[in-house]
């Protein structure tokens, strides 16, 4: 959790105006976050932060790669990040009406953890079909070890007799 101590922005103390964050994210930060799905990154994160009178605008740009398993050879795949994200942060009341890109918070408050919104717009950024691209001539880049022997398995349907003889079952 100390981790994470860094995407802590205490913007009580910041003077009005622009203020810019960088960070390198790895897998380290995936682990304190406890996102499962991202094995392994290399991601620049760059937080453009405008103090305002009575809002904090942050402009998100985040590049880089994730590593990930392949929904269909489970083997790692890299997928790129190209991420752009603006967030409003509002003081008001609890209660306050939130969307996708405003957040309100308390006016008691003293700093905002942006490891969360991070997190967020990387795994946002993730298809959702996470596949090896299909080689010259329509090849599958997926493991082909893993894929016959998966074919193999599906070839086996075997039914137990007792199932079998619902299908035999008149409903009229």
């Amino acid at each position: 959790m100390n981790y994470l101590r860094e995407f802590s922005i205490p913007y009580r103390g910041l003077s009005i105006g622009v203020h810019n964050y960088k960070w390198e994210i790895s897998h380290k930060f995936f682990e304190a976050v406890d996102n499962s799905d991202i094995d392994d990154a290399t991601i620049g994160v760059e937080l453009n932060l405008e103090k305002q009178e009575r809002m904090i605008i942050c402009n998100f740009n985040i590049t880089g790669s994730i590593i990930v398993k392949c929904d269909r050879c489970l083997d790692e795949l890299e997928l790129p990040v190209n991420s752009e994200e603006t967030l409003y942060i509002k003081f008001g009341e609890d209660g306050e009406e939130e969307t996708d890109d405003v957040l309100f918070i308390s006016e008691s408050e003293y700093q905002i953890d942006v490891s969360n919104l991070i997190n967020e717009y990387i795994t946002l950024s993730i298809p959702l079909k996470k596949a090896h691209l299909s080689k010259k001539k329509g090849v599958s880049g997926c493991n082909k070890e893993i894929i016959n022997k998966l074919k193999e398995l599906s070839g086996k349907n075997t039914v137990d007799p007792k199932w079998e003889q619902l299908k035999n079952l008149k409903l009229d």
